[in-house]
């Protein structure tokens, strides 16, 4: 049987490249991926690659810069990747995937020609991908967006107003008023009025500037409103407010900070918020960084000193109340972006939300505001642990009134039903920047969405968005509308973009991204979308050219937990019209994953994924191949994927390691510093394989191994241990899977768990040994130990370490008298350098090893101090801490921990020093 392309060869450099940038800026590479989240999505440029190569043959077409089709040539098809940048028809190909989620294959396939099936047991992946492909007139979509504008975004604003200080300070000395009597006067007359924009309207003033007189209002625009959880102590009963400290955010020019008193709540600034400091207002003296009520999962009780965990305060008490502080605004009178204290006007616009939502509440609840419970799972416990129990509670009533009031408004549009359906898209993904799980990024200035991981987590000082928007502002609805039209003009107009030079070029496509969605088997449409267990696929047997797929990593990510929160409003709006959203709850019976709180184990994950497969396997051409991506630090996770494949009748016929999305994600890269995703490519078992030694085998193995660690290396030089086991576990499935189950120890066969439990070995006494030697001889063995086992990582198994670090007859306590890691029972918390800064300042210097040196100029960098002490340094003494020793370390670093101030430390070593 001919082999295709990606048996053959896979362009592993030119596409790690591209996928690397592409990991850093994905937005910016397939604007349409990011209409709406999606957990885990693939690298479009990867897909786009192996799509390609996959299905390329002398039947393709490519469309040339005057318009005209030629056939593609024999230099393309013996390299394909002279094809990536050009306008390829693969001639309608059929391509199937069983587990679309985000839907990177369904775009990619479309984009290169070929007609896609589709299918997802989620009804959030469906709709999602249903309304990627569909086309849609921009100009309507616009006309819709300004129609929903004019009818209820004054509406929704008027909830997110706020006195500027600046022009109260201004109104009060043209009119001769006092500030807090204007802002009492104001609190007031928002109390009795029953349209609060009448009274923003009062407040208008002339204020000349020079030789130009402006008009300015006092009322300014509420960028992030904040919040803090205030507990009950068990001991006294006092209230206490969870800070963890009381630096509020980082001033925009960066030349110092933003605090706030815990005894007064006044905000003033300081330059360093790490030392103490003193109110200006109060005169109470307090330090910022360490003086929080909130160590952990504790809290301490300011009036008795009494310690309790948080979790069980609540779980007690119940959900405890959020008191408003603070406000971060922007004022179009003055052009101000500031923070103030939360004042009386403040309080009292929220009390008016609240009351408004009280009077339609019974009326919206099940109707424009879900009223589900959230369910029990892995990732929801944290919330239901913190007293949430239904999904509208992670709202306050001012966020539930105004997307309420929104989905009310967008389902009683009368637009196109398409663009209604965007609009809804638009909608459900401000959901992740307007809820009590969002907090702060107080030196980035900006709010961190409830999804930056994957995962729920309760936020103790949460952050409240405006919910329409103003200037500036991460995830306000009307940025959202932008990125549906920048979305889906990318359909109309796509385009890919390169490295050249090391700089990233843009290329136009001419061919657009259009699904039209029918029965392909009988000639209507060129996709065929699905919502359901794809167990059972409705199409013909031996009907598709090939399986291109993405299946859930194993326990990594929890779909149907996650997509619950979309789900529970979204249902709302689309039960009456797609059956797939009538259920209560997001399905997950037939969910392949391995999920403790629904029971399911790895043979559970192992039963599901083969049940896919061999389905895939019977609509699949006799000559198809079926490839899919995989990403995991674990071996029962290779091994239940391997078993999979196996038992759905496939071998694995090539594999390659890829750039993976989570070198810059922290939802899957600190679990274990693995930056690859594997491309394995698998072929029906049509011949039982030859009898093979395992002896023989582990020398292939090892042999293909090194050569694909070389041609990494001349990317990326750095590889960590787990890129190492990753690419040879990855080798040894595909070298096991083709002689399964004929693969022997003398008499008796080698099962999968005896293989991959070789594999560590392989890595650590041969593949491991070599690279940590000889890392170790141009630094040092703590150092050497640092590089290869802990960088990037947050914790790491007292068991797991000991293993490794004995095979080398090293110990783990010297890396804890070291000061790199702190055990905590089973596992060793590895110290950030800011975290070593008082250890490493308790050192002699002359007994640095080379990660103190490392870490000690990151502290120094970070702390505004590094100048300072290079003027202390004698030439002698730069030239110790300028070693090559010092630069691989800083070089590996900035790569392995995507931290750019260690290349800034090392690009001013090697200028000055």
């Amino acid at each position: 049987m001919k082999q295709r392309p990606i048996e053959i060869d896979f362009p592993i450099e030119q596409v790690n490249e591209i996928a690397e940038r592409e990991a850093h800026a994905k937005e910016k590479y397939r604007p349409i991926y990011f209409i709406h989240k999606w957990w885990a999505r693939r690298l479009g440029s990867v897909f786009r690659t192996i799509v390609l190569y996959s299905l390329l043959d002398k039947n393709a077409k490519v469309l040339e810069d005057d318009g005209r089709w030629r056939p593609v040539t024999k230099e393309e098809l013996e390299k394909p990747w002279l094809l990536y940048l050009k306008d390829v028809n693969l001639g309608g190909k059929i391509v199937l995937d069983p587990m679309m989620g985000g839907g990177t294959t369904v775009i990619e396939a479309l984009r290169l020609g070929c007609k896609v099936v589709a299918q997802d047991l989620n009804p959030v992946a469906w709709f999602l991908v249903k309304k990627m492909v569909e086309p849609v007139d921009i100009e309507l979509l616009k006309e819709g967006f300004k129609k929903l504008e004019n009818k209820v975004a004054d509406e929704i604003k008027q909830y997110y107003r706020t006195i500027c200080p600046h022009c109260l300070e201004r109104y009060c000395k043209i009119k001769e008023k006092n500030p807090e009597a204007v802002i009492k006067e104001v609190s007031q007359g928002l109390r009795r009025t029953e349209n609060p924009q009448e009274l923003y309207e009062k407040y208008r003033f002339k204020d000349k500037e020079g030789f130009f007189e402006r008009d300015k209002n006092i009322f300014a625009d509420t960028m992030y409103y904040f919040w803090i959880k205030e507990v009950p102590c068990l001991n006294c009963g006092a209230k206490v407010p969870l800070f963890r400290g009381y630096m509020l955010a980082q001033k925009r020019d960066k030349s110092g900070y933003h605090v706030i008193c815990p005894d007064c709540g006044s905000l003033f600034d300081v330059k360093d918020y790490k030392k103490d400091v003193r109110c200006p207002e109060c005169k109470y003296e307090f330090n910022p960084n360490r003086n929080g009520n909130v160590e952990g999962k504790y809290y301490i009780c300011p009036e008795c000193g009494q310690k309790s965990v948080i979790v069980e305060a609540i779980q007690r008490r119940g959900k405890p109340p959020e008191r408003l502080y603070a406000v971060e605004y922007y004022c179009p009178s003055c052009n101000e972006k500031g923070y103030k204290q939360a004042d009386e006007f403040d309080q009292a616009l929220f009390e008016k939300a609240r009351d408004e939502y009280k009077k339609v509440e019974s009326e919206w609840l099940g109707k424009y505001v879900p009223e589900t419970k959230i369910p029990a799972g892995v990732k929801t416990k944290e919330l239901l642990n913190h007293g949430y129990r239904y999904w509208n509670g992670i709202f306050n009533e001012r966020q539930l009134l105004s997307l309420g009031r929104l989905v009310k408004t967008i389902l009683e549009q009368n637009v196109d039903e398409n663009v209604k359906e965007l609009l809804i898209i638009a909608f459900s993904e401000a959901l992740n920047f307007h809820n009590l799980c969002c907090e702060y990024a107080r030196t980035k200035n900006h709010l961190r969405d409830l999804f930056a991981r994957h995962a729920f987590q309760a936020i103790i000082n949460p952050v409240e968005n405006n919910i329409w928007g103003t200037e500036g502002g991460r995830g306000i609805f009307k940025n959202e509308i932008e990125k549906i039209l920048k979305g889906k003009t990318y359909n109309i107009s796509p385009f890919e973009k390169y490295v050249n030079n090391g700089n990233t070029v843009e290329k136009q496509s001419k061919i657009k991204i259009e699904g039209k969605i029918g029965d392909l088997f009988n000639g209507n449409g060129n996709i065929h979308v699905m919502c359901g267990d794809s167990s059972y696929l409705p199409i013909p047997n031996n009907s598709v050219d090939a399986v291109i797929t993405d299946p859930p990593y194993y326990g990594n990510v929890m779909y149907s937990e996650l997509s619950e929160f979309y789900y529970s409003w979204l249902r709302l709006a689309l039960k009456n019209k797609y059956e797939h959203f009538q259920s209560e709850h997001v399905p997950n019976s037939a969910e392949v994953i391995v999920n403790r709180e629904q029971g399911k184990k790895d043979k559970d994950f192992v039963e599901g994924l083969t049940a896919i497969f061999k389905e895939a396997n019977q609509k699949l051409k006799k000559d198809g191949i079926m490839t899919f991506t995989f990403h995991h630090q674990a071996e029962e996770a290779w091994g239940a994927v391997l078993q999979s494949v196996l038992n759905s009748g496939f071998y694995i016929s090539s594999i390659y390691p890829v750039q993976s999305e989570s070198s810059v994600n922290p939802h899957i890269y600190l679990k274990a510093n693995v930056r690859y995703d594997m491309v394995i490519v698998c072929r029906k078992r049509e011949t039982k394989p030859e009898r093979k030694h395992w002896s023989v085998l582990e020398d292939e193995i090892y042999f293909k191994v090194e050569d694909e660690l070389k041609r990494l290396e001349k990317h990326k030089k750095n590889l960590s241990s787990e890129d190492v086991f990753v690419v040879t576990i990855g080798k040894c499935l595909e070298v096991y899977s083709k002689h399964y189950p004929e693969v022997y120890k003398g008499e008796n066969r080698v099962s999968i768990e005896e293989a991959l439990s070789s594999i560590r070995e392989i890595v650590d006494s041969q593949l491991m040994h070599t690279r940590f030697n000889q890392v170790a001889s141009e630094t040092d063995i703590p150092t050497a130990i640092y590089l290869f086992y802990l960088a990037g990582k947050t914790s790491i198994s007292y068991e797991s370490l000991n293993k490794a670090l004995k095979m080398r007859n090293l110990g783990v306590d010297k890396i804890i008298s070291a000061g790199l890691v702190e055990r905590e029972g089973s596992q060793l918390l590895v110290l950030t350098p800011l975290e070593r800064k008082e250890i490493l300042e308790s050192k002699r210097r002359e007994n640095f090893s080379v990660i103190d040196r490392v870490h000690y100029l990151y502290c120094l960098w970070k702390n505004d101090k590094f100048f300072s002490f290079e003027r202390t340094l004698s030439e002698d003494e730069r030239a110790l801490w300028k070693s090559d020793g010092v630069f691989k370390a800083l070089e590996y670093l900035g790569e392995v921990e995507n931290d750019k101030t260690y290349s800034d430390i090392m690009k001013v070593i090697k200028d000055r020093w």
